[in-house]
């Protein structure tokens, strides 16, 4: 007996002393994988570091103020009333009386942008218990906004101080500006440059090296970047410059083959002339009946289209939306909508409409101005050849990348060599209801570009359209 017992017991030690042994070499394995795992990133790490270039990394920031030759004043008329034609008829009041001001200061009409007119309905809701969610039409609240450009100090002071006698005009913002932005570009430019330059030359020195060549550089160019702060008189440009630089040691007097990049950013903008319109409208009517409703909705449509009609406006050009129907109920806020009671119905349907020339389109104004159930959206300027304009635009804008990139360049002494890579930094894009302006008399292609010799427009109705590209590029110097 004793002797099974001791064979059992052989046995089961020489099984441990295998699973450990087994255990041992797994971790001598791990250990040994380890290692070399170690000495292969070690041995990679400092390959890397072997062929990599000392570098010298600075960044630079120049700004400067200069006195503004031209101002830019935002201005918004603002109304309400309960007719909506009234209303209308005051608008265009108030808005002769702005242009007046203007030319008793010596501004002219050219010097002014306007938006389109905007026009919506106001409504009180009343959450009291009594009558909870109660909605009441308290009338109509419209507003235009308008940018005036004025050329010196002075006629800026007289057109606030004739300006601030009219309560229905605020002036929102008056923003300095600079006729020769180009220029004095240029000088900060070189400024930011030499900065940069001597920080590095500094930095090397400290080191207990010398610079070699330029290998990377990152410029832009800003106006006033830290826009939330309003100038009165004064105009700051700002420039930033991230640089890197090769360290050579006292030993080392050649430079690396390294490629030397420079990178920038440009966004242009002009204004064209719009050559069409598209009007929004929607015709809006409330009732208890949903087939009375139906019918008095079917009659205001073919009455809007007719009045459409006397204006030469093709049905063709008329996109007439189907009828939404919606049910109205009052209802404490606190409650989901299907616990309300029902407060009758409420119709909409909507009407775009394209307009060939800003004359019928001031006209149709003048008509939807007239309905009483009719809530005008406005009109949209547009352009036919948008695409082709855009096409322009963004060649210009390539452009003047390079232009900023010739500055930095010199500004480093050095020139602009290949191009490496251009990035759409932001797809072309096109505004809506946008300003009429004040702008250079030079034509571009076959857009035409807003200038003093345009006729005033309707002073209801913007007639113009941003067109503007952005750009990255990514250039070599020499």
């Amino acid at each position: 007996m004793q002797n099974k017992v001791s064979y059992i017991v052989i046995i089961v030690l020489a099984f441990v002393c295998l699973i450990l042994s087994m255990k041992l070499g797994q971790q001598s394995d791990v250990a040994e994988t380890r290692k070399n795992s170690a000495v292969s990133g070690s041995s990679e790490f400092a390959e890397e570091n072997k062929s990599s270039v000392p570098k010298v990394a600075v960044f630079a920031r120049e700004s400067k103020k200069f006195a503004a030759d031209e101002y830019v004043l935002s201005v918004e008329l603002s109304m309400v009333g309960t007719d909506k034609k009234v209303l209308y008829r005051k608008m265009g009041e108030k808005r002769n009386r702005l242009f007046e001001i203007l030319k008793s200061v010596g501004i002219s009409e050219s010097n002014v942008e306007q938006s389109s007119i905007e026009l919506s309905k106001e409504w009180d809701y009343d959450y009291q218990y009594a009558n909870p969610g109660k909605r009441s039409f308290l009338g109509f609240s419209s507003s235009q906004k308008f940018k005036v450009h004025v050329g010196t100090k002075q006629l800026k002071k007289d057109f606030i101080q004739l300006l601030s006698a009219e309560p229905d005009f605020e002036i929102k913002r008056s923003e300095p500006q600079l006729k020769d932005m180009a220029a004095l570009q240029a000088k900060v430019v070189k400024n930011v440059c030499d900065k940069a330059l001597a920080k590095a030359e500094n930095y090397a020195q400290g080191a207990g090296g010398k610079l070699g060549k330029i290998l990377m550089a990152n410029g832009n160019v800003d106006q006033d970047r830290y826009w939330w702060f309003e100038k009165v008189d004064s105009v700051e440009i700002e420039a930033r410059l991230s640089l890197e630089m090769e360290l050579l040691s006292n030993e080392k007097a050649e430079s690396s083959n390294e490629p030397v990049v420079l990178f920038v950013h440009n966004n242009e903008e002009r204004k064209y002339a719009a050559d069409e319109f598209e009007a929004n409208f929607t015709l809006e009517i409330v009732g208890t009946n949903k087939k009375s409703l139906y019918e008095l909705m079917e009659k205001r449509r073919v009455s809007i289209l007719e009045r459409l009609d006397s204006l030469d406006i093709p049905r063709t050009d008329v996109d007439d939306f189907d009828i939404k129907l919606q049910k109205n109920r009052t209802r404490p806020m606190a409650k989901v909508r299907s616990l309300g009671e029902f407060g009758g119905y409420s119709a909409s349907k909507c009407f775009k409409v394209y307009v060939k020339s800003m004359d019928v389109a001031s006209a149709l104004v003048n008509v939807l101005a007239q309905e009483r159930d009719v809530e005008f959206s406005g009109i949209t300027p547009k352009l036919k050849n948008r695409d082709s304009l855009t096409a322009e635009i963004e060649i210009l804008t390539s452009q003047k990348a390079m232009e900023k990139a010739e500055a930095f360049a010199a500004g480093l002494g050095m020139k602009v060599g290949k191009i490496v890579d251009v990035d759409d930094g932001m797809v072309s894009r096109e505004y809506w209801n946008e300003y009429r302006g004040k702008l250079a008399k030079k034509s571009y292609g076959g857009g035409t570009v807003l200038g003093n010799d345009m006729p005033p427009p309707s002073r209801a109705i913007a007639d113009s359209v941003t067109v503007g590209a952005r750009i990255n590029y990514v250039v070599e110097l020499q």
